[in-house]
C-alpha cells in the first residue's frame, strides 16, 4: 500500500514539473511571437513650413511720430497637417517698409538678433516674433543714407568741415569792405544761422544700421519670410 502511494506521489510531482515546463515554454513562445510581430513606428523627419500652410498677422499702430521707433508683433500660425521648422530669425522673418514705390527699410538688411531661431511648430499651433523700425531710413550698409526722396542730410561731420572750408577760402572784397550797414548785418545773420545748423547736426547722434529719420507722410509695411510676401500692406502715416 505504502509502495502505490510513493508511486502516485511520485507521478504527481513528475507530471506538476511536466506541467510547469510545458507553461513556460507556452509563454515564452507566445512572448517571442508577440515581439516579432511587433512594428516599430518611423516618424518622418520633419522639413520646413510650407508658406501655404502659414497664417500670419501682425500688430501694428495706425500712426507714429516722424522720428519715432514702432514694434511690429508678428504672429506665425501652422495651418497645415503636419509639424514643421520655422526660422524666426532676424535673417528669415523681417518687415519691409515702403512709401510711393521706394523702399524705405527693409529690416533683413541689417537682421535683428538672434539671426537664425528655428523653431518646431506643431499643427495649430503658433509662434510668434517682434521687429522693430527705429523709425529711420536704411541703407545696404547698415550706415546712414539717403531719405526717402532721395536727399541727404549733413552730419555733423559733414556741417562742420564745410563750415571749416568756406571760412578758409572767403577773402573780403573791396566791395565787400565798402558795404553798408546792412549788407554786414545780413553776413552776420547767415554767420548765425550757419553756427546754428552746425550746432543742431552736431547734436544729432548718428543711428545704427540707419540714416535720417523717415518725413511725414503715408508709408505701407508688411512682412516677409526669406524674401516671399507673407501678408498684404497695412497702411499707416508718419506725422
Amino acid at each position: 500500500m505504502a509502495l502505490l502511494i510513493g508511486v502516485a506521489l511520485l507521478a504527481g510531482i513528475s507530471g506538476g514539473i511536466l506541467s510547469a515546463a510545458v507553461w513556460a515554454r507556452n509563454t515564452i513562445r507566445a512572448q517571442d511571437d508577440a515581439a516579432a510581430a511587433h512594428v516599430a513606428t518611423t516618424y518622418a523627419i520633419p522639413g520646413d513650413c510650407a508658406a501655404g500652410d502659414l497664417d500670419v498677422t501682425f500688430t501694428s499702430p495706425d500712426s507714429i511720430s516722424s522720428g519715432s521707433s514702432m514694434t511690429l508683433n508678428v504672429t506665425v500660425n501652422n495651418n497645415g497637417s503636419e509639424a514643421c521648422l520655422l526660422d524666426l530669425g532676424g535673417e528669415h522673418v523681417g518687415a519691409l517698409i515702403t512709401s510711393g514705390g521706394q523702399t524705405v527699410w527693409q529690416s533683413t538688411v541689417c537682421p535683428f538678433t538672434p539671426t537664425s531661431r528655428r523653431l518646431l511648430v506643431a499643427p495649430g499651433d503658433a509662434a510668434a516674433a517682434t521687429i522693430i523700425w527705429d523709425g529711420n531710413v536704411a541703407s545696404s550698409q547698415c550706415a546712414p543714407a539717403a531719405t526717402a526722396s532721395g536727399t541727404v542730410t549733413p552730419t555733423a561731420t559733414d556741417a562742420a568741415t564745410g563750415e571749416a572750408s568756406a571760412e578758409a577760402t572767403e577773402t573780403p572784397t573791396a566791395d565787400a569792405t565798402a558795404e553798408g550797414s546792412d549788407g554786414v548785418a545780413s553776413g552776420e545773420a547767415q554767420e548765425t544761422q550757419d553756427a546754428q545748423d552746425a550746432e543742431d547736426a552736431a547734436g544729432q547722434a548718428p543711428a545704427s544700421a540707419a540714416g535720417d529719420a523717415a518725413s511725414a507722410g503715408t508709408y505701407r509695411v508688411r512682412i516677409q519670410l526669406d524674401g516671399a510676401d507673407l501678408t498684404e500692406d497695412r497702411v499707416f502715416v508718419i506725422e
